[in-house]
């Protein structure tokens, strides 16, 4: 695409300006970023309706740009002032059946990916709707840490060191007897028995029970406890716009789950209706179930989820799933799960969706790629796209493999950066798992003109570079990335980061703020810490070095300022460690300097 050469940075560089990358990543997709609420100029009519915009306006006004959008006859009317206003999320609001249907659904998806030039994604987006208004406003107001994962027509795979789930339970779905388990604090291994709990051959029953409760606090004898209540329920077998068939290929002696009325419930082989109604927020992942995201008859599950299901968010397919899904499920169940706590689901869809349509332009027949094309625009996600929702972290150590994306900026507004891609926990080659699940797509922490792209350094193949992502093929062919091996990816581009534009009606921000600054020396009376335009606030400080062993801590009161320093009063011998600061006001933990301590 561009030249490629150049040099690497050195490592004292990368050290030195890993600082400069994690604030500004975090920044960008975490406490500061830009949000477009988007709504009819009908619903934002409507009490319930503009209440709920007006409210994800003030929820996202904190965290930095925020505006509300309106359209009269259709969404697409927005397009240029979309464009202009360049969101890093967009939350599309829309009335059930009248306003969120399958034609809006493409019309949005269509839309996100032309706000620019390139044919890329340019926001990350969700739909925001209900049976009523006030299931929305519930789902936009709900948190959730995802710890207890159901996998409710799917085993759960055995694959140390990565660690898909804090805790789970997986029932085949072609078995009435078989259940796997993964138990907290046991690195993902997985413990199987044929006796599912209470020895109940019909999963519906225990599964319309487990979601309506607060707290499963199901033992499994000599093995281990799952507590808490189900955070997310992924769903296999059959699916239909209204009905949810567990066990495939036919239903055989179990039931079915079913929704109607903003309402879902369990209909079991034998035996009553059980209407279920959830207590704390889910997540409903409709993996490759066949139109459990069709949106187009306010029977259908997404209303039944998104009321007495409680969901906070929702994926699924909008029509029907077949071979060619390897992008829109599978790629995105991996790139989420196999890193998780790295991506949101709203996250993983965007870069699964871009990932999809490089394979289009790019592919070599290692993917049907007429059939990868028909689901990008048919598959969903509804929910509040920068929600507080998120899947349980274990680290890097937990990964399939680690990505780092370090930057440079100069005094001219151009950056120098470097993609690097650590494979973790096995060998990876090139083929069709490659293509979906492990190919590099990276966020980038600002924006920048992709007209001034250059490649200063390719130990891949071809990379595209937009204003706000990276993709790179790193591999091609029959080479192999071994376990613990990486490669880089470096260019550099000017950088257009519109999150300090605050003088236009209607938008709303925080106070700016001078990106901090942190240097440390260590030296024969310890190490010597200089904190510049830092914040005022309690801290916990913290040094650890490159294994993650704490070798100091300590607490730290700054008053604020242009500068200032204290010492640990702590020595340490040569190496690499990293100082932390922990803002305990703010209940954030951020690391904001690698220091290369002599």
């Amino acid at each position: 695409m561009r030249k490629t050469g150049g040099k690497l940075l050195n490592p004292c560089m990368f050290i030195y300006t890993l600082f400069f990358i994690v604030l500004s990543g975090f920044s960008i997709y975490g406490q500061s970023y830009t949000y477009a609420v988007v709504i009819s100029s009908q619903a934002y009519s409507e009490t319930g309706w503009k209440t709920l915009a007006d409210s994800l306006l003030k929820k996202h006004s904190k965290r930095g740009l925020s505006r509300i959008f309106t359209w009269s006859s259709s969404v697409t009317e927005l397009k240029d002032d979309l464009s202009e206003f360049k969101p890093d999320y967009i939350g599309f609001i829309a009335r059930p059946v009248a306003e969120c249907n399958s034609s809006f659904i493409v019309a949005v998806s269509q839309m996100t990916r032309e706000l620019d030039s390139d044919p890329y994604g340019d926001a990350i987006w969700g739909i925001i709707t209900g049976y009523n208004s006030s299931d929305a406003m519930r789902a936009i107001s709900d948190s959730l840490t995802v710890k207890t994962v159901l996998s409710a027509s799917g085993n759960l795979p055995y694959e140390p060191p990565i660690q898909r789930f804090y805790e789970a339970i997986g029932l085949a779905c072609d078995s009435y007897t078989k259940a796997d388990y993964i138990f907290a604090n046991n690195i993902g291994k997985v413990y199987s028995e044929n006796k599912r709990p209470d020895n109940e051959q019909d999963r519906i029953k225990f599964i319309s029970k487990w979601l309506g409760s607060d707290s499963l606090n199901l033992e499994i004898s000599g093995q281990g406890t799952i507590h808490g209540p189900i955070d997310c329920i992924i769903t296999g077998g059959h699916g239909n716009v209204n009905m949810w068939q567990c066990h495939y290929p036919e239903a055989g002696t179990e039931g079915y789950m079913q929704s109607s009325g903003g309402k879902i419930y369990g209909r079991p082989y034998s035996g009553s209706l059980i209407e279920i109604n959830a207590k704390t927020p889910k997540i409903f992942w409709c993996l490759s179930n066949c139109l459990m995201g069709n949106p187009d008859n306010k029977d259908n599950f997404v209303y039944g989820a998104f009321g007495s299901g409680r969901a906070v968010q929702m994926f699924g397919f909008v029509n029907n799933a077949s071979s060619g899904n390897e992008f829109m499920a599978w790629g995105v169940y991996d790139r989420i799960t196999k890193r998780a706590g790295k991506y949101t689901l709203p996250q993983g869809f965007f870069l699964s969706n871009n990932n999809a349509l490089f394979e289009i332009e790019n592919g070599n027949s290692q993917i049907n790629t007429r059939l990868v094309k028909q689901f990008m625009d048919s598959t969903v996600f509804y929910g509040d796209p920068a929600a507080d929702v998120n899947f349980y972290d274990f680290g890097d150590s937990a990964k399939a493999f680690k990505t780092d994306i370090v930057c440079t900026e100069n005094s001219q507004n151009v950056a120098e950066f470097t993609l690097t891609y650590t494979m973790k926990a096995h060998d990876l080659e090139y083929g069709t798992g490659y293509c979906y699940q492990f190919r590099p797509v990276e966020l980038l922490p600002v924006r920048i003109d992709p007209t001034t792209v250059e490649i200063t350094h390719n130990e891949g193949y071809h990379a595209e570079i937009t204003d706000n992502l990276v993709i790179w093929e790193m591999l091609s062919g029959g080479e192999k990335l071994r376990k613990g091996e990486s490669r880089k990816l470096g260019w550099s581009a000017e950088v257009k980061d519109n999150k300090t534009d605050i003088g236009k009606a209607g938008y709303r921000t925080q106070k700016k703020i001078r990106k901090p600054a942190l240097f440390a020396v260590s030296g024969k009376n310890g190490v010597v810490v200089q904190i510049n335009d830092f914040p005022s606030g309690n801290f916990n400080v913290k040094i650890v070095d490159l294994t993650g062993k704490k070798c100091f801590s300590d607490k730290f009161v700054s008053k604020g300022g242009a500068k200032q320093s204290f010492s640990t009063k702590f020595t340490i011998g040569s190496g690499v460690y990293m100082v932390v600061l922990d803002q305990e006001n703010l209940k954030l933990s951020s690391v904001i300097s690698h220091c290369c301590l002599k």
